[in-house]
């Protein structure tokens, strides 16, 4: 199937689903946005990486695809209106925590008690080909004040760390053992972001055909230093 170019995936599109919550129209059921969201690509694709790209406050899609092109980015331009967002990063100690606290577990405590806590896991992968960030990114919606911001460091002892004094719509690096969480700066420079051509293949005259069933070798008929005659039997060594 590869040498042929086939799909492993039967030719199906890509499809996204949509969480509708608690809405009484979905009786329960994700919605299909496939079509809409432009994401029904016909590729043969393995992984997705969500992240925020352009630094812009939502998250832009790469897309691997075990065919071409192996690669697509999708960035994000849906207008965020009254959302808010927060991206986090880890760093831990490197001696109680791997360095990268992957495996971390990060919660989000909100000062308005009717809305539901925000959790993200640090995880180094989560597709074929492809590793996600070490930026934790939050949707908030329209809630406004955050109350706290918890950290399960990953480990033997497991601790649970509180950081205060985060708010939406920017960036903090949590450290382990500080309890405060440093504002990360925007990039003053904007990300430049090009569209690429595929090039076509150079023409060539030759064709290369390659043989599906292949032929026997013929026996070959040799001497050893002594001179007696030798046969290499196909499939057999010689020692």
């Amino acid at each position: 199937m590869i040498n042929a170019g086939r799909s492993f995936s039967g030719q199906e599109r890509n499809c996204i689903f949509l969480n509708p919550g608690a809405s009484q129209a979905a009786r329960g059921r994700f919605a299909d946005v496939s079509s809409a969201t432009g994401l029904d690509f016909d590729d043969d694709a393995r992984a997705l990486s969500p992240v925020d790209w352009d630094h812009d406050g939502d998250l832009d899609l790469w897309i691997s695809n075990r065919n071409a092109p192996r690669l697509r980015f999708l960035r994000n331009d849906t207008p965020t209106g009254e959302n808010r967002w927060l991206a986090l990063r880890l760093s831990a100690n490197g001696t109680t925590c791997n360095r990268d606290a992957v495996g971390a577990r990060v919660e989000v405590h909100f000062a308005d008690p009717q809305a539901h806590r925000s959790t993200r896991t640090l995880r180094a992968g989560e597709g074929f080909l492809s590793q996600t960030s070490k930026w934790l990114h939050f949707g908030l919606g329209t809630t406004k004040a955050i109350e706290k911001v918890t950290v399960r460091w990953p480990g033997r002892e497991e601790t649970v760390e509180e950081f205060i004094g985060v708010t939406g719509g920017h960036r903090y690096l949590l450290t382990q053992g500080s309890g405060r969480a440093v504002a990360v700066p925007e990039r003053t420079n904007p990300v430049n972001l090009e569209v690429s051509r595929p090039e076509p293949l150079p023409t060539s005259r030759s064709a290369r055909v390659p043989l599906v069933t292949l032929f026997p070798r013929p026996d070959l008929a040799l001497k050893n230093f002594s001179g007696r005659p030798i046969r290499i039997g196909r499939g057999k060594p010689v020692l």
